[in-house]
């Protein structure tokens, strides 16, 4: 097994606050799979995808996958029968990969912590996962991508419980306009490596 210490895991890990991640994901794109799914066990982007289909019975709806990097959410949702998934991440990289799943409508590079290039309620559901953190998006860094989801459309984000334990970020969640968290879920997110992880479920409100 990869060492966890010595490779891109960890160096993202140790990503501090105004730090890019850019560089570090394009260069780990093509071994990113087989040393997150294939050797540590990857496990929350198909916790977040049946998170998201207990809540959404149009299988037609728009979704926007947050932080998509090579597709392991919209793979696990396109299995589901979910057909309309659009893509945004910040590596070229990664959506390079994403974009031969087949199962994206669209793919888009965007840096998410400016405003997102998608119109107000253009989404009936979002999803975002592994992207909370240091050197990735801090809870505020979410107010805008919540406003691309139509008013009572769900939202799933799943990320790394040590900075949602060390850095507060459940009352700056709880505190940002426009949803209302309705459930908070802990599990470990990788079956080979201890990775406390946090899911947090909730709705688009009509305000915000």
């Amino acid at each position: 097994m990869q060492d966890p210490g010595t490779g891109p895991l960890k160096r993202v890990t140790l990503l501090q606050d105004g730090d890019s991640s850019e560089q570090i994901y394009d260069e780990w794109a093509d071994g990113y799979e087989s040393d997150l799914v294939a050797e540590f066990g990857y496990v929350s982007p198909t916790t977040t995808a049946d998170a998201l289909a207990a809540l959404l019975d149009d299988h037609d709806t728009p979704i926007a996958d947050y932080g998509c990097g090579t597709g392991l959410v919209g793979v696990a949702l396109h299995a589901l029968g979910f057909t309309t998934i659009d893509g945004f991440d910040y590596s070229a990289g990664m959506l390079e990969v994403a974009r031969h799943k087949g199962c994206y409508r669209d793919l888009v590079q965007a840096d998410l912590t400016h405003e997102p290039p998608v119109a107000e309620s253009a989404y009936g559901a979002l999803v975002c996962v592994g992207v909370m953190g240091a050197g990735h998006l801090v809870p505020e860094d979410f107010a805008p991508l919540f406003r691309t989801v139509r008013p009572g459309g769900p939202i799933v984000l799943y990320g790394n419980a040590t900075p949602y334990e060390d850095d507060g970020y459940a009352d700056r969640f709880a505190a940002i306009p426009g949803w209302e968290i309705e459930q908070t879920e802990r599990s470990n997110y990788m079956t080979t490596l201890t990775r406390p992880g946090v899911m947090l479920v909730g709705r688009r409100t009509a305000t915000g």
